[in-house]
């Protein structure tokens, strides 16, 4: 499993990195330790299967010169029936063009994408928990409207991972990375 996703300036890791380790530390989510390196993300994309070479191939020129993206953040969200808990950005032009624009660029690799991320049907956002019994999401719920404010943030890099299994766990390994500008 494939994912094409953003990562956030130092310090909005920093904050929802932290989050993840008080909502582990208060027994209400340990979504941020199932699979080791997760780092805070938009996801762009998500495939069940990719060429990795042709791939990261395309993706190197497409992104010598991508621009980063300021975000703000005021909104908590959940997937109906989905026991997840995200942080929503305010979508913007410049985030919604950005992820039409992957999309139309790597369009071949569609066979194999999630449709839940294709465009006009993409809900940007940040996972904060996932995987909840409907107690443990009012909980989450509770907890993070207590502990967050409204945020700005920024865009710094764009990366293809994949999820590995390695020593029996789940681990997600960097494929290729670019740095915006």
């Amino acid at each position: 499993m494939y994912g094409v996703v953003l990562h956030f300036d130092l310090e909005t890791e920093r904050i929802i990195k932290t989050l993840w380790k008080e909502l582990s530390d208060s027994g209400i989510s340990n979504y941020a330790y199932e699979i080791e390196n997760r780092k805070p993300h938009l996801t762009l994309s998500d495939y069940s299967d990719l060429k990795e070479s042709e791939y990261s191939e395309l993706f190197d020129g497409y992104y010598n010169s991508a621009p980063k993206i300021r975000l703000s953040y005021n909104t908590l969200g959940t997937f109906m029936n989905s026991g997840a808990l995200f942080l929503s950005p305010n979508p913007t032009e410049e985030l919604i063009n950005f992820h039409s624009n992957y999309h139309n660029h790597f369009k071949k690799y569609n066979a194999f994408s999630n449709l839940m991320y294709h465009p006009e049907r993409w809900i940007p956002h940040c996972t904060i928990a996932n995987h909840l019994d409907d107690q443990k999401l009012l909980e989450a719920l509770h907890f993070t409207t207590k502990r967050l404010e409204s945020m700005q943030t920024e865009v710094q890099e764009i990366s293809l991972i994949k999820i590995i299994y390695q020593n029996n766990k789940r681990v997600i390994e960097t494929v290729i990375s670019k740095a915006l500008i």
